[in-house]
């Protein structure tokens, strides 16, 4: 059974939602499957860390995953915070 949730970049209903170690995965059918730093989350959530842009955000996911297989991690570091 797919857990849905929302992407916490762009809102859509992702799927993913599983936490491995300290962060959690999101497959967003806008964004992309990427994992997101618990601290990235936290800061998205106190809103202290500022959304990126749905287009620079997407560059940014197939950017650091490359011709990798497995979903980047994504960390408030690649997004300014």
């Amino acid at each position: 059974m797919k857990t849905e949730i929302l992407c916490p970049v762009c809102g859509t209903a992702s799927e993913g939602g599983y936490h491995r170690d300290d962060d959690t995965l999101f497959i967003c059918p806008k964004c992309g499957g990427y994992r997101l730093s618990g601290t990235a989350v936290a800061l998205f959530e106190k809103g202290t860390l500022k959304k990126p842009k749905l287009e620079v955000f997407r560059d940014l996911v197939k950017h650091k995953r490359g011709n990798s297989t497995e979903y980047p991690l994504i960390t408030h570091y690649d997004l300014g915070g």
